[in-house]
């Protein structure tokens, strides 16, 4: 609940009482991801707040003091320097608190989990963000922030006592908390009297920090477990939840995740020597070479030209045995392979031993990894394993890592190049033939790509979207509608002659009128 809007609203708060007429001083960042923006007071105290809004994690810390670092470290909002603070203020029912300044300046902290960004607003339109990949944000404007919604009685008694329809804000511990106190059995005006004290309750909470399944978790309502921490004190709790959430959350996170890897890595290596010693049972009750050839010696007179099978008498163990031939040679030609297969074969299995014995090696250390992390309790203790993490995380990003931009619609992944040669690169080397190709018409863009690799019949919809990407990304980025290519990938060629990322379509399967849009 750290970015919930009731947490939000007690903390708009308590940065009301302490930033009003405070000053803008310092705002920077010094790491990926990561924000300080340093205040003034009128009583000449410093007053630091500190985003750090990755992808995975997101959260607002409230350090004492904060020392900027002499070298890789970016002004941002520059504008906005030794501005007076006038006010500060939730959204309604919303994740994000604005710090209003002279001059119609807003600096909004949107809260949206991995979305969460920081953006400057001037007279109610925006005029810059923090995170520059979250490109939806660039679209908004002040007035959208604010979600009205009827929150009387009437309409609590028209929503037949749903409470999710008045305050959706409130989440899922409010569905658990209400559950436990048994809400749907009671009548409505006894449910809208719980509702009541429940909102009066969140106005000055105890705030706990409690571990969860999913990690570490800030909450509002009363647990039925120990608490980590405490307080009603709104920045403690977020320092203390930020730090709980690195020394205790990712620990464990870390732990299963290694837990986890290892874990593959130990019965992948099993299964490995499992197979090298079937390799021993086979050869082991299979004829050697050498017999072979020599059966083969013996009975030249029985093998047929061109054969590529042939059943001869096994005079070393009896029977029968059948032996596989080169079609392509005679007898002797036969015999002499096997001669040499059974000359190499010394040295096949000395090689065999050699690596049963250095994966009979890997299994036992790690075995003796896996128990060392099971019995770790603290991150420290992790230390001598993050190798695993990192081996992983690299050939992951190696694998994952693409040279153009990717989106996600409907569960298609849809490709844009970034420049002209990346587009030569996207359409010649990475799009198969039976992708979708697109291209804004008679313009110069991006080639976008809709991936198909199932060869399966790609949805309307999903070839707008994309469409609508073809468009934004071209020269018509500007007009209100833009004709775009839409065709199979296997239709599009290219010429020695043409320049950087121009093509030749052979076929355009149809042309599509979309709007120029941005969209994540």
């Amino acid at each position: 609940m750290h970015n919930n809007h009731f947490f939000l609203r007690i903390l708009a708060r308590e940065l009301r009482q302490i930033l009003t007429y405070a000053r803008l001083k310092q705002c920077f960042s010094q790491e990926k991801d990561e924000l300080v923006i340093g205040f003034e007071r009128q009583n000449g105290q410093d007053f630091w707040i500190k985003c750090s809004f990755g992808s995975q994690f997101s959260s607002m810390q409230f350090p004492t003091d904060f020392r900027r670092a002499g070298r890789n470290s970016v002004d941002l909002f520059s504008d906005l320097l030794l501005h007076e603070v006038q006010d500060v203020r939730v959204f309604e029912n919303e994740r994000a608190i604005g710090l209003y300044f002279l001059g119609e300046q807003v600096l909004v902290f949107k809260l949206f989990g991995n979305r969460s960004n920081v953006i400057l607003f001037q007279a109610g339109e925006h005029q810059g963000q923090f995170q520059k990949r979250l490109g939806k944000d660039f679209e908004l404007s002040l007035s959208q922030l604010d979600r009205t919604i009827d929150q009387s009685y009437e309409a609590f008694h028209q929503a037949d006592g749903d409470w999710m329809a008045l305050y959706p804000t409130l989440g899922k511990e409010c569905t658990s908390y209400f559950q436990h106190l048994g809400y749907v059995n009671l009548t409505q005006s006894k449910q809208w009297d719980l509702l009541q004290k429940t909102l009066e309750a969140l106005e000055e909470p105890l705030i706990s920090i409690i571990e969860t399944p999913k990690g570490i978790a800030l909450t509002l309502f009363p647990v039925d477990q120990e608490a980590l921490y405490q307080t009603k004190d709104v920045f403690d709790a977020l320092n203390q939840f930020f730090s709980l959430h690195y020394s205790v959350g990712e620990f464990r996170r870390e732990k299963a995740l290694l837990m986890e890897t290892l874990g593959k890595l130990h019965l992948k290596a099993i299964h490995y020597l499992e197979s090298l010693e079937k390799q021993q049972v086979k050869r082991d009750s299979s004829l050697a070479y050498e017999e072979i050839g020599n059966i083969l010696m013996a009975f030249l007179h029985l093998i047929p030209v061109g054969a590529k099978l042939v059943e001869l008498d096994n005079f070393y163990h009896g029977g029968k045995v059948t032996i596989k031939l080169n079609a392509q040679l005679s007898g002797p030609e036969n015999a002499e392979n096997y001669y040499r297969k059974a000359k190499n074969f010394s040295k096949e299995i000395a090689q065999w031993e050699v690596t049963v014995a250095r994966k009979k090696a890997e299994i036992q250390e790690l075995g003796e990894q896996l128990k060392g992390i099971e019995t770790a309790q603290v991150r420290r203790e992790l230390k001598p394993y993050l190798q695993y993490l990192k081996v992983q995380e690299s050939t992951k990003q190696s694998s994952d890592e693409l040279p153009f931009k990717q989106f996600l619609t409907s569960g298609w992944t849809i490709w844009v190049g970034k420049n002209a040669k990346n587009n030569d690169l996207l359409t010649l080397k990475y799009a198969k033939k039976f992708d979708i190709w697109l291209h804004a018409r008679d313009v110069s863009g991006s080639h976008v790509i809709i991936r198909n690799p199932q060869q399966q019949t790609v949805p309307k919809h999903v070839i707008e979207k994309a469409a609508e990407l073809a468009a934004h990304f071209s020269k018509r980025a500007t007009e209100s509608l833009c004709p775009v290519i839409v065709t199979a990938k296997k239709y599009v060629r290219k010429t020695r002659d043409l320049l950087p990322g121009q093509v030749i379509v052979d076929r355009e399967e149809e042309v599509v009128m979309v709007k120029p849009t941005y969209w994540e």
